[in-house]
């Protein structure tokens, strides 16, 4: 689930509680868009910030609150947003609304990428009407989530489990992006079907990560009956290559993805010889890596083994 996601907070930004805040906390991969006055919005300036942010070739997902939700149809020339979440977006047309937040609403314009709208029923901002109305005008999904106000921190949503799961299906709908915080301490080995195989850079204990290539997958219940059965059995065969090859006293399995949410697999033979034995890996004590980049003691590693040189196209 590594598709970078730019968080559009809405008028007067959000706020410590805000689940805008929270999935910040939640995914590093959530990064907000900081914008110069929260209190007097300028459309060109937010607009600039947005697009500066996406002047990337990296594919993007918008997460947009109240007036951040507003904004997204103004960003319409932008070449790489795979999709966007419109939360609350508000009933621009009123006429006490101050004039800078009225010049956030455009003509109808549409989406040239999935998109969803979220929308409360009691709402005291805009009207499920209206919201709907403007989720159809987009080409959009329309979401009802019932009465939650205005879905912001008064809501009392917490990280809002609910919007997480339609955000991480819009994701899924992207092209597959290995998050870079896997590839910083490991190098890519294989690749099978379904995965990435990367060996991780510690010297202590034979390390290998499989990566499913599945956007929007954080665990096993994200993939397909037939994917969750394949990365089962290139899980066993690397469990056995660990095993003789390693004469490992146990193999660790693991994803854990509190840091990285997306699905990753450690697999790490251990000894009870090994340093850290019985205890966890993890948080043991600073990763030692290779004197020379990632060889590892190559000549040990360098086995082609027929249970995973069946799966992975390449090994060491």
């Amino acid at each position: 689930m590594s598709v970078r996601v730019l968080s559009l907070p809405g008028w007067n930004g959000s706020g410590a509680e805000h689940w805008q805040s929270l999935w910040e906390r939640l995914d590093a991969r959530v990064i907000r868009v900081e914008q110069a006055s929260w209190a007097e919005p300028s459309l060109e300036a937010w607009r600039t910030n947005v697009l500066t942010a996406l002047a990337t070739a990296e594919p993007t997902v918008l997460v947009g609150h109240s007036l951040g939700a507003a904004l997204i149809p103004h960003l319409v020339e932008a070449k790489n947003i795979a999709g966007a979440l419109l939360v609350a977006p508000p009933e621009l047309s009123r006429g006490e609304l101050p004039k800078f937040i009225r010049e956030f609403e455009r003509e109808a314009v549409s989406l040239p990428f999935p998109a969803t709208v979220i929308a409360s029923s009691d709402d005291p901002y805009a009207s499920v009407e209206h919201s709907e109305r403007f989720a159809k005008d987009l080409g959009a999904r329309f979401e009802n989530v019932g009465p939650k106000g205005h879905l912001n921190a008064e809501s009392k949503l917490g990280t809002w489990p609910e919007g997480w799961e339609l955000l991480r299906r819009l994701r899924a709908q992207a092209p597959f992006v290995m998050d870079p915080r896997l590839a910083v301490d490991a190098v890519h080995i294989g690749r099978s079907e379904l995965s990435d195989l990367l060996l991780f850079d510690e010297v202590r204990w034979p390390w290998f990560v499989l990566v499913p290539r599945r956007s929007g997958a954080e665990d096993q219940a994200h993939l397909s009956e037939g994917d969750r059965a394949q990365l089962n059995e290139e899980s066993a065969a690397l469990c056995a290559v660990l095993r003789d090859r390693f004469q490992t006293d146990k193999v660790n399995v693991g994803a854990l993805g509190n840091v990285v949410r997306q699905l990753h697999v450690h697999h790490i033979g251990r000894t009870l010889a090994d340093p850290a034995w019985p205890g966890p890996v993890w948080g043991h004590s600073q990763r030692q890596a290779a004197t020379r980049p990632v060889h590892l003691g190559r000549s040990s590693l360098a086995f082609s083994d027929s249970r995973l040189s069946s799966r992975f196209d390449r090994l060491l």
